[in-house]
């Protein structure tokens, strides 16, 4: 890649479930390219604690369920407010769950898809509304995930509870659907749209479920959330300029077979 892959030098990011495992990870790294960087997840107090931890005074916390409209609404106007505008964003904000599916309710089917699907719509949603309001082209990032692809394998839930749910496999398959939807519809106001699909990542995960998850990749092991950083970076980089509506499959090779 070029040099323009690092060039982030005051661009306005927004990442969206910015305190959990793989967003912390975003926020530094941007934050460490220059980027001007908006933390937003569901807790408040965490989303200033961490922006105050990066590397600038510039970065903003701001608490956000994407789920509900109005908080979704009240973000993008603290992003006008206080940022001027928006360059990027990652909508990596997203919940699962792990009962049963012959125990699902409605309830915990439709909050999943709420989150996952209702909030990265309208997180879209205010992101082009503010990047057309400005005249301003950007990129849009979302986090999909290889269950979006593929199914969940149930034999290598052994010693693990956190099961891929037939919910959340449906609702990335809805996000990465989006990402070509709005790649398309975008398009003619200089705003790109892709996504990136994870595979496993290990966070602390039972010893047999790790072994089972890496007998099954073909690079034999599970992935760790540094790695999802070139993909995340290139999309939001000038190196993608003519690249939108696509899916990268971060994985390990799980989908290939």
């Amino acid at each position: 890649m070029g040099s323009n892959l690092e060039s982030f030098k005051e661009k306005r990011i927004l990442i969206t479930g910015a305190t959990g495992q793989i967003g912390k990870i975003f926020c530094r790294e941007f934050s460490k390219l220059g980027a001007v960087v908006c933390v937003s997840d569901i807790d408040d107090d965490k989303c200033k604690e961490l922006a105050m931890s990066l590397d600038s005074s510039k970065h903003i916390g701001a608490g956000c369920d994407i789920s509900d409209e109005k908080q979704v609404i009240a973000l993008f106007s603290q992003i006008e407010r206080e940022l001027n505008g928006i360059d990027i964003i990652i909508n990596n904000a997203g919940t699962a769950v792990f009962s049963s599916f012959v125990e699902r309710t409605i309830d915990e089917f439709m909050h999943v898809m709420r989150v996952n699907v209702g909030g990265t719509f309208l997180c879209i949603q205010q992101a082009a509304k503010l990047m057309k309001k400005n005249d301003e082209t950007g990129s849009i990032i979302n986090i999909g995930s290889i269950h979006g692809i593929v199914s969940g394998d149930p034999r290598i839930y052994t010693d693990c509870s956190r099961n891929t749910s037939e919910c959340y496999g449906a609702s990335k398959a809805a996000v990465i659907h989006m990402t070509k939807y709005f790649a398309v519809h975008l398009a003619q106001d200089g705003i790109r749209v892709n996504a990136v699909s994870p595979g496993g990542i290990f966070n602390k995960q039972g010893n047999d479920f790790v072994k089972n998850y890496s007998n099954r990749t073909p690079l034999s092991r599970m992935g760790n959330p540094h790695e999802l950083l070139s993909a995340v970076k290139y999309f939001a980089s000038d190196e993608s300029s003519y690249t939108t509506g696509q899916n990268l499959v971060v994985d390990g090779g799980w989908t290939s077979w």
